[in-house]
């Protein structure tokens, strides 16, 4: 294992490699003691830990190396032992439907409606590994997969097949992993030939290759979710904030129905469905303010679909680890919106720089401590705080969770820091 990872899906594979009889070795940039319980426990399994990158004699040596998607193709030798990705083992070994979700955004919301509204497991990327549902409920169990550009581009390499596979947006993103903008958006649209079926956003119906079914799309109009056949749901039925979540149940359901599940059960099914951690989740509080965690926005488009979906006096708290994003049409978004911006993280100078440029005053804050103090400051009761950073986290903290738990606990200190 190249990379024990910091959500389960290293340690997933390590278990089913195990499983399998194979001779586990970890090569880790950092001891097994930085993993706490996961590293000891593989400690106490038996698996050789190594300290170091693709320069280690280990990963020389090994007969089949499963890397963590956060390796980025930059970092392997030019010659190495045959590779896989976590996600490879469990295509691989997996016999049940299974169907592909990505985008540059809304992905996970995506997923989580469509498992819902399928009744199947969910899993990859932001949710549990799928070689732990794999271990967990077997291989025939039906799968909705949430796949990011890193675990397709490592699934790239021997394809796998998916009933039907849907694309949410393409945008620009992560392109400190990617060499460039050209690669990161072939990656993604690599995965609309893995399926004869495919459901994307309408903005991109010009992208689909020649020869696949695309699923009849379901609009939403009027506060109605529809088809050519009739209605199928109101927005009432999802409770879910934001046009943007509107949209992506609008995928979901045109591929349930493409799926088998019957019209009238749709809104009931959508009705049961409860929001994500950490994405525009509401955190309560005592001090009339309204607090929203949307830390999973890592990415100026998700963060000015927030914007876009809160009312009320706004204080947005913006920025984190660099990813090579462009944030003017975020910071026209911020000034349209007349939310107040308050800075965080390495990307808080050119964040700044962007936003006066569009006429607003963004307050650097620095940390996360700091920019909540700042935002109450600023904000009377009755106004709503909305973490959305529009980055990455791994400046400053462990990953996009750990923000949000972080926002949660200061929302909820009765001094504010």
């Amino acid at each position: 294992m190249w990379g024990f990872g910091r959500h389960g899906g290293g340690q997933a594979a390590a278990r089913f490699c195990a499983a399998q009889g194979a001779t586990v070795e970890i090569l880790e940039l950092k001891s097994a003691t930085a993993f706490a319980a996961a590293g000891a426990a593989a400690v106490a399994a038996g698996w050789t830990w190594h300290v170091g990158d693709g320069s280690h004699p280990a990963l020389a040596a090994a007969d089949l190396v499963v890397a963590s998607p956060a390796i980025p193709p930059r970092a392997w030798p030019t010659s190495h032992p045959p590779r896989t990705a976590p996600e490879g083992l469990f295509c691989a070994a997996h016999r049940g439907p299974r169907i592909a979700v990505t985008g540059t955004k809304g992905k996970s919301t995506t997923a989580h409606l469509l498992a819902s509204l399928l009744g199947w497991q969910v899993a990859g990327n932001s949710f549990a590994p799928l070689l732990d549902v794999l271990l967990r409920h077997g291989p025939d169990v039906p799968v909705v997969c949430e796949l990011s550009s890193f675990q397709l581009w490592y699934l790239g390499q021997q394809p796998p097949a998916f009933l039907a596979t849907v694309f949410t947006s393409l945008a620009v993103d992560h392109l400190d992993w990617h060499p460039d903008l050209a690669h990161y958006q072939s990656t993604k649209l690599a995965a609309l030939s893995w399926s004869p079926v495919v459901a994307v956003a309408p903005e991109l119906a010009q992208r689909i290759p020649s020869g696949l079914v695309h699923v009849p799309v379901v609009g939403y109009h009027d506060g109605r979710f529809s088809d050519a056949q009739g209605l199928l749901a109101e927005r009432a039925d999802l409770p879910l904030l934001g046009d943007h979540n509107a949209r992506n149940a609008c995928l979901a359901l045109a591929v349930a129905l493409q799926q088998g599940v019957p019209r009238a059960q749709l809104a009931l099914r959508l009705r049961q469905v409860r929001g994500l951690p950490h994405r525009l989740e509401e955190v309560p509080a005592s001090d009339g303010r309204r607090y929203f965690n949307d830390s999973i926005a890592t990415t100026p488009e998700s963060a000015m679909a927030a914007l876009m979906a809160i009312e009320g006096p706004l204080a947005v708290i913006l920025g984190g680890s660099e990813k090579g994003a462009d944030f003017a049409t975020l910071a026209a978004a911020v000034v349209r919106r007349g939310a107040l911006p308050v800075l965080i993280g390495a990307t808080a100078p050119r964040l700044a720089q962007c936003l006066r440029d569009a006429g607003a005053a963004p307050i650097e804050a620095g940390t996360l401590v700091r920019a909540m103090a700042e935002a109450r400051s600023h904000l009377a009761p009755g106004g709503v705080v909305l973490l959305s950073p529009a980055c990455a986290s791994f400046d400053q903290f462990q990953g996009f969770e750990d923000r949000g738990e972080r926002f949660r606990a200061l929302v909820g200190s009765p001094d504010g820091v």
